[in-house]
This record gives structure tokens, sequence and C-alpha cells, in this order.
């Protein structure tokens, strides 16, 4: 692979397969875009303002136009594929307003500007209409600026480009050193990949499949090169990951001095009261260097990736690090790791490409979109893997499917796990809490692509019963592919719960399977909601995705229940073999029908509940 070549070409594409799907989208009619859930209209809005100017660079308004502080959005249903953290677009006749997505919850749906565009979001306080406004979706080209940033990088200093490039084509070797301190309470597996990756000259690449303590394990590889007062960069795929991974650094050096978080507030919220984690919207080495409130030996940064494309963004201008971490590598794409490792030294990555890959552009024949950076490490470097092998989540019973499908049996539980022996007194669904530990749940009951009342009301129930028995709400996990389904989950549990829980919703667990990456719970429910996926023949290599669904199945320490229509697994080759994505998606769906049978059953009907 021609390093250089490849990323500005991989740059280029992205960038144009976005602005065509943004066109595309903008092309159809409101209700179609409102389905497919990147339009909202109709909306109700409520302004709050500023009492004093947002920042130095907004300047006095005239009569009674005021700086937009935050919307308060009502719509009848929100169908939309919008999370906290997504950038929209807020409009009504000549009113046009870029802003941030700050809370997407069961009770509030609020809009912030960011301190960017608060300059441009101003409105008259007294008469702005109430009624009748949209949002869409916006295309930004910030991503692109940034990753042409790097690119510069490579074509103006022959040594990084040559380093990145014997990297990423298998030609780098390490050397290493002989420390051999061990730390006391890491497993064997763990302790081999602490000490390989403290001892390689160049890069590490650690295995870490579910439960296996690879937080654990980066946590004191950090504290290790933060006590040797190296320069430390943190980044994964997502805020949460890298919020997630900070957490467990935080918690063995336990100084804020030398752990920090770059991102806004939305983006904070896993760190958002953690005492020992310092938490900036940027951090200049020019504001670093000599300043007492950071430590100048040893520290560690948190951030994206792009946040090291300077001078084209600004969060960490002017930074150099001796060692990047890369958490959840298997879903960064490579020219976004590349971004990373132009202003760092030693390289680790941590990950499992047995679970989610990046979203990347297909059909392009670019080898940055092949796979994931971590994919191609595992496959260029096949004996540098350090694998992480004792589950200290799955016991013997839940580890048995995803150890089969995916993991070659090379897992073994702890012997710390327990098996859930408890006696549920249920009232809807009893032979599913008092069965076996993993369970798929099969109904017959025909909706929508990405949206099942059906399956909704049947998690709602399975909560109520597991709180019944002194489940606390903390300990549930619910998840679904589609987003769409989240909602319809969170607006039948609320119907459910009792009204003395204290923001039951907001308490209790329900998201995308994305999202849930590198957490687990006590129980573990899973909404396909995905009543004939032939019916659309759309975004079939998203639903039986392997990866997705070793992602959902691995959450659960006491219990797993899966849901499904009986169809998702009811294919023949027959009704696939004329369609186009057969060919990519046989694979996959093989593995579905693998976990088909390995798994234990009961089906259920709508009308009575009872087994067909």
């Amino acid at each position: 692979m021609d390093v250089l070549k490849e990323f500005q070409a991989a740059i280029e594409i992205e960038f144009a397969k976005n602005l065509q799907d943004f066109e595309e989208q903008k092309k159809l009619p409101i209700d179609e875009r409102v389905a497919k859930g990147v339009t909202m209209t109709n909306l109700r809005v409520e302004f709050d303002f500023y009492d004093d100017l947002p920042n130095k660079f907004c300047h006095p308004l005239p009569g009674s136009q005021e700086y937009i502080s935050s919307v308060k959005i009502f719509c009848n249903k929100n169908n939309s594929k919008f999370k906290e953290g997504n950038s929209v677009v807020l409009s009504n006749g000549s009113h046009r307003f870029s802003m941030d997505i700050e809370e997407d919850s069961t009770d509030n749906f609020i809009l912030k500007p960011n301190e960017f565009n608060v300059k441009h979001c101003y409105i008259d306080r007294y008469s702005y209409p109430k009624n009748n406004w949209e949002i869409n979706a916006v295309n930004t080209d910030i991503s692109t600026k940034l990753l042409l940033t790097a690119a510069e990088i490579l074509k103006n200093n022959e040594t990084t480009l040559r380093k990145i490039d014997g990297f990423l084509n298998g030609r780098t070797r390490n050397n290493f050193q002989n420390y051999s301190q061990k730390v006391d309470y890491l497993n064997y597996s763990q302790n081999s990949a602490y000490l390989k990756t403290i001892n390689a000259s160049d890069f590490c690449i650690i295995q870490g499949p579910p439960g296996t303590g690879k937080t654990e394990t980066i946590g004191n590889i950090a504290k290790h090169l933060i006590d040797c007062g190296l320069k430390v960069f943190v980044t994964a795929p997502t805020h949460t990951a890298i919020n997630n991974c900070l957490k467990a650094v935080a918690s063995k050096v336990k100084d804020n001095c030398k752990v920090i978080k770059i991102g806004e507030k939305a983006q904070n919220k896993e760190i958002q009261e953690n005492q020992f984690v310092t938490r900036k919207s940027r951090l200049t080495l020019s504001n670093y260097l000599n300043n007492t409130n950071y430590s100048q030996k040893g520290i560690a940064i948190g951030a994206t990736a792009y946040s090291l494309c300077y001078p084209a963004g600004k969060r960490l201008d002017g930074w150099e690090f001796d060692v990047c971490i890369v958490d959840e590598a298997s879903q960064l794409s490579i020219p976004l790791s590349i971004a990373a490792l132009c202003r760092t030294g030693k390289y680790i990555f941590v990950g499992d490409h047995k679970q989610l890959d990046p979203i990347i552009p297909k059909g392009s024949n670019n080898e940055m979109f092949a796979e994931s950076i971590f994919s191609r490490l595992a496959r260029i470097y096949p004996n540098e893997i350090n694998l992480l092998n004792t589950s200290y989540r799955l016991n013997k019973s839940l580890i048995k499917i995803p150890n089969t499908l995916f993991y070659e049996n090379l897992l073994q539980s702890s012997s710390s796990t327990q098996e859930d022996n408890s006696r549920y007194v249920c009232h809807s669904q009893s032979e599913i809490l008092n069965s076996d530990a993993h369970k798929l749940i099969l109904h017959n009951v025909f909706e929508g692509i990405s949206r099942s009342p059906f399956e909704a009301k049947l998690v709602a129930e399975l909560v109520s019963d597991l709180m019944q028995n002194g489940v606390n709400i903390k300990d549930i996990g619910i998840m679904s592919p589609y987003r769409a389904q989240v909602r319809e989950i969170k607006e039948e549990i609320k119907k459910v719960l009792p009204r003395t829980i204290s923001k039951p919703v907001e308490t209790l667990f329900v998201d995308t399977v994305d999202s849930m990456q590198g957490q687990e719970r006590n129980y573990i429910i899973y909404s396909l909601a995905n009543s004939h996926p032939l019916e659309s023949m759309r975004r079939l290599d998203f639903f039986y995705s392997p990866n997705r669904l070793n992602v959902a199945i691995t959450r659960a320490i006491k219990k797993c229940i899966v849901i499904a229509n009986y169809k998702v697994f009811d294919i023949i080759d027959e009704e696939l073999i004329d369609h186009k994505e057969y060919k990519d998606i046989k694979d996959s769906l093989d593995i579905f029908k693998r976990y088909f049978a390995l798994s234990s059953k009961v089906k259920i009907t709508q009308s009575d509940k009872k087994e067909w």
C-alpha cells in the first residue's frame, strides 16, 4: 500500500461519498426524509437566552435581539436518527441556526449552539415564531479539512511518512527492553500484554475480547508510562470510549493534573463528575508549558484523533506525544488512525476485530477502506497479537455461544464469575427469566423494518418483572440495532415503571448496540426489531453484522435475552440468490444461522404469548 497516495485518495472518496449521500437525501420528499430519520418537522420551540454576551467573539445586539443559549424542542413523535452531540440545522423561514443536540431523552430534546456558532444564533426574544420549525441533518467538510492537514504532514515530513508507511505495510520490527515488574492483580495474559507493551520499541497489539479486562490493562499501562514522565495520547473512535478509557487511567493515577479530557460538555458525560479528570475544550501546547495546573512530568490527554490535526484544528495545537494508545481500535478507520500516528511516537492498539467495525465507504477499491486499522494490524502482524483470554464478565453458560462462534474456543471464564441460580417470581414471562442464561425469544409478529412495538412491549414487561424481583434498574441494559426502536422501547418502559423512580429512562441504559460496546450490565435485552429483512433488502450488511451480534450477546453478566422475529433466521439461500447483496452477506447470514442453532429458544405469539 502506498500510504500517502491511498490516504489522499481515501479523503477524497469519503468526502465525495458523504456529499453525494447528502445531496441525494436533500432531493427526497420531506415525508421520506422524515421516515429516514434525517428531518424533523412541525416542531414547537421554546428559546432560552444568554443574560450577557456568550463569549468575546459576540458583539452587543440592537433592541430585543438576544443570543440563544438553548432551544427546547416539542414534537409528537421523534423518529429521527439524531443523538446527543450531533450537529443539526434548526430553521423556520428566514431563521436558520446551526446547533448541536445537547439532550435527547424521553422528557427533553434540547439544542444548543456551540462556542463557534453562537455568534450567529440570535433572534428577537419577544416575537419569534413558536411553531412550524424544522430540524435537518447537516453535511460538513470539517473532517475532510482536518484529515487533509494530516496528509500535508506526511507529504512534508519524509521521516514520519517512512515510519507510518513501514508500519502499515508490515515492515516494522520491535526491539524489546527487559522491564519485568508485573502488576500483582493482573492475570497471566494481562501481564504478558502489559510487559510486552512497556518493553516494545515501536508498537503493540492487544486483543481484548468481551470482559477480559482490556480497559484495566490500559489503565496500568498508561500509569506506568505517565510515571516514566511520558506524554501519552489516549484516543478512540467515540468520546464515550475515550471517557471510559480515561476513567480507568484516572483510577490508577488519581491526579487530575495528569489526566485531561479534550471535548465539549456533551462529549464528557461519562467523566463529568470524575474528580481525577480535568475537562477542557482545548489545550494548546503553549498554554500547557510551565502551567502549574498540569503535570510537566508525565501526562495523559484523551481526545479524538481529529484534535491532532492542527493547524486546521486548534484543540491540541502544537502537541507531539511520546505514546499513542488507541482503544476500541476495531472501530477506527485507517485514515483516522493516521491522523493520530502523525503526531505520536510509539503506537499501542487495543481492540477486538470480532466486535464492531468502523463505518466506511464500500466498493471504493481503496485499501484504507478494506478493513479497520485493528483488522489490518491483526492480519499483517499475527505473531504480535497479545490475546487477553480470561473473561471476568461471561460465566460458563454465557461464554459458550460467543466462544464457539467468534473465538475458536480460546476464551475461558474466570473462576470469579458465577452462574445465576435465582428463581424469579414473574407476572408475564416467567419461563424466560427462569430458564437458560442465554435465551432467544422468537415471535411471528410482522411490523416495520426498524421499529417493533410488539418487541418494545415485551421488553417493557421483562424490565417490569426484573424490577419486581428486586433488580436495580442500573443493572439492566437494553439494546437495538436501530435508534427508532430505542425510542419505542423508552416510551413503553415509561408506562410500566413505578412513578417513585426518579428519571427512570435516564437511569436505565437503553441505546443502540454501537453505544454499548465496552460496557456491561447484569441483565441484557436485545431487540432486533426487523420483522422481515428481505422486504427491504437495504443495509442487510448492517443488520446481519456478526460483529454487532457478538457485541450484543457479550454484555451480560447474569442473563442475556435476544428478541427477534423468526424470519430473521428462517431464510433459505434461494430467497437471496438473485439479490446483489447476497454474496456480501452470505457468510454473515451463516453465522446468524449457527447462532440460531446454538441458542435455547422460546416461541411466542402476539395474541396469547404461549408457545407455538
